[in-house]
């Protein structure tokens, strides 16, 4: 059993978070090759930026000036305020010692100390689809009491490989069932003439896609949290591409697509929420965003080689839409959930 101390990731101590930072790249570049690679900027950002939504807490299971092990919990006070999230990582040669052991209890008790009943985590998963996932704390999770809550597949589209005339052949198909409508791009706070339908879908989301049996229970998403949402991607570097439909008769928003762009990395973006209002499914609209969106980025961001999107394994409507438009299965992700208490 190797001696060690939890402690806040304390801004301030340059010593502790380069120890830190270092302790996640090696998490991930032992556990996860083949995925969508770590950067430092995201966690960096996050130590001293509020989140405007809840509390992520920082810690680190330290030994001797070393970070060891690593926790990342999330505390939502806009909504889903009965949920708590967390991601914990050991070094490889400093497994089996308990370590990870402690930081998840810590994690257990810090949520039930801010009255949480329920904990999840997603963890990438070894599958044949990423031969070079290594990481599996699956069991680890299952011997702790968390239960496979929601099965998800990871997909990449790699640019440079889509066949441009595929996707034009498919740009108009999709347009004749897409006749009434019209979209509308933009990067920033949404303009003013969608940004409450916008808020609308972007509450969907959270019981619109499936869920499996993991405990994640309505948004409250408004106008002013899009507005507050930019505010925080322009502090933290972050670009997210958006393209909205809309029903021209009604001027209701039909859906809506989004990919961000971080700072520091113009080969990998990620494929945000996508989604159609319920009203205006069967006209192919999923489509039309998805390809619009694809190539507002390539334009905008020309050296960008990959997306990354995930999607539950039982949303065959979306990942039929993401493969049609040039996606390959790339990795397996589960969420791991526990009740407290």
């Amino acid at each position: 059993m190797t001696h060690f101390d939890i402690v806040p990731v304390d801004p301030s101590d340059h010593v502790l978070v380069q120890s830190w930072l270092d302790a996640q790249e090696q998490v991930d570049a032992h556990d996860f090759q083949g995925l969508r690679p770590w950067l430092p900027l995201g966690p960096l950002v996050g130590l001293v930026l509020p989140d405007p939504d809840g509390r992520r807490e920082k810690w680190a299971a330290v030994c001797d000036g070393e970070v060891l092990g690593y926790l990342g919990l999330s505390l939502s006070d806009r909504d889903n305020t009965h949920l708590a999230g967390f991601e914990i990582g050991v070094l490889p040669q400093s497994r089996r010692r308990g370590i990870g052991s402690a930081l998840l209890r810590h994690a257990e008790e810090r949520a039930a100390e801010d009255g949480r009943s329920t904990i999840s985590t997603w963890v990438a998963v070894p599958h044949e689809s990423s031969p070079d996932v290594r990481g599996d704390g699956g069991p680890f999770l299952v011997d702790n009491g968390y239960k496979r809550s929601l099965e998800a597949a990871v997909r990449v589209c790699e640019l440079a490989a889509v066949d441009d005339e595929e996707i034009d052949r498919l740009w108009d198909a999709s347009w004749e069932k897409a006749d009434g409508f019209e979209l509308v791009s933009f990067h920033g706070v949404p303009p003013e003439r969608v940004i409450e339908g916008l808020a609308y879908l972007q509450a969907r989301m959270y019981t619109d896609m499936p869920l499996g049996d993991w405990d994640l229970q309505e948004g409250r998403i408004t106008a002013d949290t899009l507005r507050l949402w930019e505010r925080q991607r322009l502090q933290k570097g972050q670009v997210n591409l958006q393209t909205a439909v809309v029903h021209k008769e009604s001027g209701e928003v039909a859906g809506l697509t989004e990919i961000q762009l971080v700072g520091g990395d113009e080969r990998h973006c990620m494929q945000g929420n996508t989604i159609v209002d319920p009203r205006f499914r069967g006209h192919r609209l999923g489509t039309v965003l998805k390809i619009a969106n694809q190539r507002r980025l390539q334009s905008m961001r020309p050296w960008m080689r990959y997306v990354w999107t995930g999607n539950a394994e039982s949303n065959s409507q979306m990942i039929s839409i993401n493969e049609s438009v040039g996606y390959r299965l790339a990795g397996h992700e589960t969420v791991f959930q526990k009740k407290l208490g």
